[in-house]
């Protein structure tokens, strides 16, 4: 069985706080899925093995480490899966670049095991499954322009009036790390109560005229001048709107047309030569 996985981008992204319990931070955020994605096999196999094949190499780690073996191996766990899975993946999407990649994927994983092996579940079943894997992990299961709160765990989708179209540019050489990021906020930062901005943003204007927000953007700028730079391009570059997207380092410009986009597409892609450019849409 063969999926497209696809990548997200953050709309706004507002921290609301921080759980005392566990370390984990509330968040207040839009997540729109868009069409940059990776491909994932998902195939029966005999005997009782996870196996997960990186078909272009471009990830170092051990299969083992991979969310999807960890997705691939909890399906079995939980449902008592008599039987081999073994997963082929073809990873397009930038690792470490706020975009979700990884969620998503497992996402994917788990979609396709309950399809390969007959299990029925409900999305809110596979959501809470992916939950344990990761925060993220349940938008990709419903796979909609959603408002989430909480720790990732709370989706409500959000009626699309019309599809956005995207430049997103990975700059070559700079990889943000997630709890880094956190901590960078943290220690810049003093907590305030959620103001839920966002729902409003992105359901009561029209694509053209949503104006992003991500609470990451001043400690991740700090650390990173080149964002910031990048930020700007868009900007003078015809974009409505942008952003870093999740704790970075993608950056994303938000456009009303195609049109606009492919032309700060190409000048995007000139002016930051040998980074990762890709021009895509709402899904």
């Amino acid at each position: 069985m063969r999926l497209l996985s696809p990548a997200k981008i953050n709309l706004s992204l507002k921290i609301t706080g921080r759980d005392p319990a566990d370390g984990y931070h509330f968040l207040d955020s839009v997540f729109d899925p868009v069409s940059l994605y990776d491909i994932i096999d998902v195939e029966k196999t005999p005997g009782n093995k996870v196996q997960v094949i990186d078909f272009f190499k471009s990830l170092k780690i051990p299969p083992e480490k991979n969310i999807m073996f960890k997705a691939a191996s909890l399906m079995k766990k939980n449902y008592k899966i008599k039987g081999g899975i073994k997963i082929t993946f073809y990873k397009y999407i930038p690792s470490g670049a706020g975009l979700g990649g990884g969620s998503s994927n497992a996402a994917s994983v788990i979609k396709g095991v309950n399809c390969l092996y007959k299990l029925g579940l409900k999305d809110t079943e596979m959501a809470s499954i992916g939950f344990k894997l990761g925060s993220d992990v349940p938008f990709f299961i419903y796979l909609k322009r959603a408002h989430v709160t909480g720790k990732g765990n709370k989706i409500k989708a959000i009626l699309r009036i019309k599809k956005n179209w995207y430049v997103i540019c990975v700059p070559r050489g700079i990889r943000v790390s997630t709890k880094e990021a956190y901590k960078w906020y943290d220690d810049e930062k003093k907590l305030t109560k959620a103001v839920s901005y966002t729902k409003l943003n992105v359901t009561k204007r029209k694509a053209g005229t949503v104006k992003s927000n991500n609470d990451f953007e001043s400690p991740v700028f700090r650390k990173y001048g080149k964002l910031k730079k990048l930020k700007e391009d868009f900007l003078r570059h015809g974009s409505v709107s942008a952003s870093l997207s999740g704790s970075g380092s993608a950056v994303f410009g938000i456009f009303s047309d195609r049109r606009g986009a492919v032309s700060c597409y190409k000048k995007i892609r000139s002016a930051w030569r040998g980074s990762f450019v890709s021009l895509a849409h709402t899904v």
